[in-house]
């Protein structure tokens, strides 16, 4: 029952979608890929920088991949993802332009911005990324005036994860590839049932009745070439206690 997505499968389908959805848009299509972003109290930092002073104004640029960790370097999907974006604003110039800041954004005349991502499981991580640019005062001012708007591209999601971006205050639309089986949808209630007990008898950690089936319980059933999302069983990705 596991979608098993090949390294040429995820970049193919997720350029179709990329740009069977540009064909809709206004203007020129930032490209962002998402990634973890530093927060204090559970608010994400800007995602660009602003002038000080009563009026603010934004400016600087945005990385396309930065580990949070200096003793934890390694990168993640958004390795692959950001060299996709690359690719496409080098194939694409007219249609493109891979995480642009505030200058291009008013420059280029930038008119949607796409925060690109493999899976959407619980949403938070998707929904922290637009929060962080939402946070910005000019984005907000683009957004009201209809200068930009915003979607989130992924390959696959949950129907949990894919609602919670949604109602997001940005209005994103929400594109997939295809929509993640879970232990819930590719089962019948009997077997489902019997999956779940498996994934927590064989659990690696504490056999926890909700966290054995992955981040938020969610029980996804997909593996990528680049690796398995935590929201899918831990049984298939994490290890045990030493």
């Amino acid at each position: 029952a596991i979608a098993l997505v090949s390294a040429s499968e995820f970049t193919d389908r997720l350029r179709k979608v990329i740009l069977d959805r540009t064909a809709h848009a206004d203007g020129l299509v930032g490209l962002y890929a998402e990634r973890e972003l530093r927060a204090r109290g559970g608010v994400p930092h800007k995602l660009f920088k602003e002038t000080k002073g009563r009026v603010k104004r934004a400016f600087g640029a945005v990385d396309a991949v930065k580990p949070l960790r200096a003793n934890s370097p390694e990168v993640g999907s958004e390795g692959l993802i950001a060299q996709l974006i690359a690719e496409l604003a080098r194939q694409y110039p007219r249609w493109f332009r891979s995480h642009p800041g505030p200058g291009k954004i008013r420059r280029d005349r930038v008119r949607a911005f796409f925060v690109v991502t493999d899976f959407i499981g619980s949403g938070r991580r998707a929904r922290t990324f637009l929060e962080a640019a939402w946070r910005v005062a000019s984005v907000r001012s683009w957004w009201s005036f209809r200068w930009l708007r915003f979607s989130v591209v992924a390959y696959s999601g949950t129907d949990g994860g894919v609602d919670l971006v949604r109602r997001h205050r940005s209005e994103p639309d929400v594109l997939l590839v295809l929509p993640a089986p879970t232990v819930e949808t590719a089962f019948d209630r009997r077997m489902a049932t019997r999956v779940r007990s498996l994934c927590v008898k064989y659990d690696p950690v504490d056999h926890h009745p909700s966290a054995s089936l992955g981040y938020g319980g969610t029980g996804a059933l997909i593996a990528f070439a680049h690796g398995c999302p935590n929201n899918a069983p831990r049984l298939l990705h994490a290890t045990g206690r030493a």
